[in-house]
């Protein structure tokens, strides 16, 4: 397993930016912050350990998609150098949007 650099693109900062206020609004904004941190210290983890996490979509292997704490899907894809996140879906969210 080999290190890799973690990368967000534009839709999942907006996807976890779009949980933050969801958070904020419900829970507090200090308690969105923590979430949002946390998450994101979890995320630079699993790119540091360079494990290859979750299933393979059947057709393009790249992309998988793991959980988080039961909170959040991420949809990532593994490069030699680097774990893309794609996008982040949550619970009750339209997968198609």
């Amino acid at each position: 397993m080999k290190a890799r650099r973690l990368v967000l693109t534009d839709e999942a900062i907006e996807d976890i930016a779009r949980r933050g206020r969801v958070l904020a609004h419900a829970r507090g904004r200090a308690f969105a912050l923590d979430w949002s941190d946390a998450f994101l210290d979890w995320l630079e983890g699993c790119a540091a350990r360079g494990a290859q996490l979750g299933t393979a979509h059947p057709v393009h292997t790249a992309f998988r998609t793991f959980g988080y704490r039961r909170q959040a899907t991420v949809l990532a894809e593994f490069a030699d150098d680097e774990l893309r996140i794609v996008r982040v879906y949550f619970a009750g969210q339209d997968w198609t949007q």
